[in-house]
Formats: structure tokens, sequence, C-alpha cells
């Protein structure tokens, strides 16, 4: 948390290996509220555009250096990497979210509501009109917390309600049992009775 409006606090330097230098820094900003998340000002100076740089390229470089931070700093590289490429929102709240769960102490089965949104929050605020993208990604992601997804996204975005719930209705809930019982489907559970023969009931002859 910025300690008073005349602070400067250096977030996030992205080096990707086309050149693309990224410094992101929290200009004469008061403390936000609790539950907001720090969006601060972009400069960037590269070679080459942010646009310009290949996706794998870009992510890596937001990987490398988000695994770094935590809290208010992580969830600005988390907006920094969104406000430059809309484009990868989805990806990156992924990404986000696996370094998070990383990076627990100790590491959880699933993630809290408060790191889940926080970013969620940061990334729809960075790109509103992603909204719904960046939701189906996040609950595709984190199925069990579909609820606090959905409710960040529309606290970060209150005029993208209607967009954010209707791309939900595409994503289809799993239900805990589905999603635990997932890595047990036996195709041959769904072959037809008569191809199936027991010790019991030997195959009929011609």
């Amino acid at each position: 948390m910025f300690s008073g409006p005349k602070s400067r606090r250096r977030c996030a330097s992205l080096a990707l290996a086309a050149g693309l230098s990224l410094k992101v820094a929290a200009a004469q900003q008061t403390a936000p509220a609790p539950d907001e998340t720090i969006a601060v000002p972009i400069t960037v100076r590269a070679s080459n555009s942010a646009a310009q740089i290949a996706s794998d390229e870009f992510l890596t470089g937001f990987i490398t250096v988000a695994v770094r931070f935590e809290g208010p700093e992580f969830a600005s590289c988390v907006a920094t990497a969104v406000t430059l490429r809309p484009d990868l929102a989805a990806k990156i709240v992924v990404s986000a979210l696996n370094i998070s769960w990383i990076n627990g102490q100790p590491p959880q089965q699933t993630l809290s509501c408060s790191a889940i949104s926080q970013i969620v929050k940061a990334a729809v605020r960075a790109a509103p009109k992603n909204a719904s993208v960046i939701v189906k990604a996040a609950i595709k992601s984190e199925p069990r917390m579909r609820d606090c997804i959905i409710a960040a996204a529309i606290a970060a975005a209150p005029d993208q309600e209607a967009l954010i719930r209707a791309a939900v209705g595409e994503v289809t809930p799993m239900s805990m049992l589905a999603w635990w019982n997932a890595g047990r489907f036996n195709p041959a559970d769904n072959l037809p009775l008569s191809d199936v023969n027991s010790p019991e009931q030997p195959p009929a002859g011609p």
C-alpha cells in the first residue's frame, strides 16, 4: 500500500527479448480503499510497441516479473500487462491465478476469494470492455470460485454487468463431484452393454 500522496513506487519492469522495457510507477496517489486495486500510470520505452511483441514472449515477460511481487504490486503488474495487451487479458489472468496459487504459503488446493478478487478486479479495471472474456477465463481456471469471480468483475465494472452475466451463462457450471471425478472417466463405461462379456455369461455362439 502506498504511504502517502507524494510517495512514488516502482511496481514492475518487464524486459522482453524483443526489446520491450516497461516501467510502472505510482505518482502522487492517495492510499486506496482496502478493496480497491491500484491502477498505476504506465510508461513504455521500447524499440517495438507492446502490440508488436509476440504473445508468448509478452506472457513470459509478465510471468517472469509478476512472480516476484505480492499484494498491491502484484495487482499492478496484472493491470499493467492487461492495459498493454488487452487481447491477452484472459491468458494474463489465468497466468496470474497460477502464480498466486504457486506463491501461496502454504500452497492450497483452492485460492482464497480475496486473492482471486484482487486479480480479477485489476484486470477488469484495466480493460473493462474485456470483462466478459476475463470472467470466463477465470471461471474455467477456478470453477469452484465462480460466484467470487462474478462479484469481483461486476464490482470493478458495474456498467458491464449485463455482458458479464451473459458470458457467465455460456460457462457450464462444474459441480464439486464432477470436478473431483473428472480424471476418473473411463471410456469403457459408455460402451453398449451388448459388447461387454463376463465369465458368468460368455458370449452367445453364432
